[in-house]
């Protein structure tokens, strides 16, 4: 049975994927197995995932022995908030027909040789937020509004990422994500397993203004991302309740306590005023009205991703030291030191803390 699908019906349900069509991607991976010394014969695409799209073909291993084999392409590559793969196998070395032991490898290909399927991800050296969650509770600190801004502002990129691939190569340099103007409609990826271990912290002061003095967080862990019915939806509410917890410094159980705030009802209660607003002192009223716009109980009257994006970029560009005037922790030096102190010089298992 052939499992391809006709192209006359891609168009109906995904045009796009990243910044190229189906037919395009398709036309790249044709043109380079076209290259293969006749060893394959490419067939066509076959389905379509959480990561991007899969096609088939034709492997010929010997003069009268041939496979069909699997070809997946990422599209979640040049995005600057989701980890980025370095490189993957996995085929073996094939074995030389007269000795039958493992051919040499004669390529370039740094992966070439080993004999076990791998995957290799750049090094985020700093852990994830969980060991920052452990840290900030264990030492009673609350987190400046400026770091919360910017966190926030990256799980919210790495939110588009998912929704709108950037479908980079493999040696393409990482790009702050963006929602795109052409009117492009969101993927239904949905990472399904975001929390506070599945978010990982960089570094600060590398290619962008945005994380000068505050590192990026970076999404990681794909194994359970799926095509959601709400993949945008089920993000969103996932990082606005990491958000609580970070601020709050527990597991805030938000289905648990639903209220009335300016007109609509929202699960973000821990953080406002008529809640336990009164703990989180230096909290900025701004950032509560935005959580609770994120966290309203009826879909309907969410922030969109396009809004919550434009509103984090506006914060953290515009919220110097000088928009908290009584408090001495939101300037650039204070912040700094908390970063050095609570991540950079923070061991991984977080004993011999001082």
């Amino acid at each position: 049975m052939d499992d391809r699908i006709n192209p006359a019906h891609r168009s109906d349900t995904v045009v796009s994927y990243g910044n190229k069509t189906i037919e395009e991607i398709e036309a790249e991976l044709r043109t380079h197995f076209a290259t293969q010394y006749q060893r394959f014969t490419f067939e066509g695409l076959i389905g379509r995932g959480a990561f991007g799209l899969t096609f088939s073909a034709i492997e010929k291993l010997s003069l009268t022995t041939y496979r069909r084999i699997a070809i997946k392409r990422s599209t979640l590559r040049g995005s600057e908030h989701i980890v980025r793969m370095l490189g993957s196998r996995d085929d073996p070395p094939s074995l030389d027909p007269v000795t039958g032991a493992r051919k040499v490898p004669t390529t370039r290909d740094w992966l070439e040789g080993i004999t076990q399927p791998i995957a290799v991800f750049e090094y985020l050296e700093n852990a994830d937020i969980r060991r920052l969650y452990d840290r900030l509770i264990k030492h009673d600190q609350l987190l400046p509004n400026r770091i919360l801004w910017s966190f926030f502002l990256c799980l919210i990129r790495a939110c588009v990422a998912l929704a709108y691939p950037m479908n980079g190569t493999e040696d393409q340099v990482s790009q702050l994500e963006t929602i795109p103007e052409d009117g492009r409609q969101p993927s239904d990826i949905e990472h399904a397993d975001l929390h506070l271990s599945n978010v990982m912290i960089g570094t600060a002061g590398l290619r962008f203004q945005e994380h000068s003095i505050v590192p990026p967080l970076k999404f990681i862990d794909f194994g359970r991302t799926r095509e959601g019915f709400q993949g945008v939806a089920d993000n969103v509410w996932k990082i606005s309740r990491i958000m609580i917890n970070l601020i709050a410094r527990h597991e805030v159980r938000i289905s648990a306590w639903i209220t009335e705030y300016q007109g609509f009802q929202t699960r973000a209660t821990e953080i406002l005023h008529h809640g336990n607003g009164a703990k989180y002192p230096t909290l900025d009223d701004d950032l509560r009205d935005f959580l609770a716009r994120c966290l309203a109980d009826r879909v309907r009257e969410r922030a969109s991703l396009a809004y919550m994006l434009q509103t984090a970029e506006a914060a953290v560009r515009d919220k110097t030291a000088e928009a908290f005037p009584n408090q001495p922790g939101e300037t650039d030096e204070a912040i700094a030191a908390l970063i050095k102190r609570f991540i950079y010089d923070a061991d991984v298992e977080g004993s011999g803390d001082q």
